[in-house]
Order: C-alpha cells, then structure tokens, then sequence
C-alpha cells in the first residue's frame, strides 16, 4: 500500500520489472510519492525496493473483491426463510464512496 493510500498491484509491478508497456508511468507514480529518481540502466527489481523503502510503502494483505453468489434452497419458499450473515445493502452507483463536498 502506497502513503496516499492507494493500492500497488502485483500487475504493475510485475510490468516495471519486465519493462512492459506502462512502466515508465509507473516509475513516475512512484517517483511523484518522493522516491530518488531511477539512474539510466540500473536494476529496476533493486531499485523498486529501494524506492518503495524511501516513500513508506507498506505490505498489506487484501482481502479480496469478490462476493460469490451461490445458489440456496430449492424452492421460493426455501430461499425466502434462507438467513444471510450480512445486511442487504442497496446497490452501489459509485465504485467507492464519493467524498462530500
């Protein structure tokens, strides 16, 4: 997890170190966060550890996106009286919560 709170995919790390399209907007992101800027022909691995060191970036495990649906009961009846562990929520209309302005 980087300072400003955001999320560093394995993705995009994984593109920077094969230098991937991408990865010079990503050694930017990095750079912009206050990591001393990559010398020309140095090992991105070894540098990325270096940078993400200097800008305070943090493991963190995730604990994942994705909410499975399965089916439960056979009838109507069945599903009706089925109890969840979590509240019904209404639908999202925004990926994260919009800040108030």
């Amino acid at each position: 997890m980087l300072p400003d709170g955001q999320v560093l995919p394995a993705r995009s790390i994984a593109k920077f170190v094969a230098g991937d399209c991408g990865a010079d907007g990503f050694e930017r992101r990095i750079a912009a966060l206050g990591a001393s800027p990559r010398p020309a022909g140095s090992d991105r691995r070894a540098w990325l550890r270096t940078a993400l060191e200097q800008i305070g970036a943090r493991r963190q495990r995730h604990p994942g996106t994705h909410r499975y649906a399965l089916p439960v009961g056979r009838t109507r009846a069945e599903r009706s009286r089925a109890v969840f562990g979590m509240p019904a929520l209404p639908y999202p209309k925004w990926a994260d919560a919009r800040p108030r302005t």
